[in-house]
């Protein structure tokens, strides 16, 4: 199964999230799934319970990475909150949120920084506005 596959079987929007107000489809990964690859997706996207994921994600929406489950990946998002483990370059068009069992192994650009009593974070930060160059 390729990823475009896997998303568009996995894709649901959950009545009580942020997804539904804003039009936007949610993708989750639970505590048995995993994903390798690219993925580009519109919406927002989940990594839950002890789920796993290694790539490259730019996603338009937000990013969660729950405890317990972990990332090794270049990621793009909105909004990204980490409770559980980050490797890779991140880029938070608007806020990270690193929750206190945070662990992230990277280099990070924000607009917004958030950082719970306990997490870690090992790498270069880059944070303000994002300067748009034409070309």
């Amino acid at each position: 199964m390729d990823t475009q596959q896997a998303v568009a079987e996995g894709t649901h929007t959950d009545g009580q999230s942020d997804s539904k107000r804003d039009g936007q489809q949610k993708f989750t990964l639970g505590p048995n799934d995993s994903l390798e690859g690219k993925l580009t997706y519109g919406g927002h996207m989940a990594v839950l319970d002890g789920g796993h994921a290694e790539g490259e994600f730019r996603v338009a929406g937000n990013m969660e990475v729950g405890n317990g489950s972990v990332v090794k990946a270049l990621i793009e998002a909105s909004n990204v909150t980490i409770k559980g483990v980050v490797e890779g370059k991140l880029t938070a068009r608007d806020k990270l949120t690193l929750g206190k069992a945070a662990k992230m192994n990277g280099d990070v650009q924000a607009r917004r920084l958030q950082i719970e009593d306990g997490a870690s974070l090992n790498g270069y930060v880059r944070m303000g506005d994002f300067e748009q160059h034409p070309g």
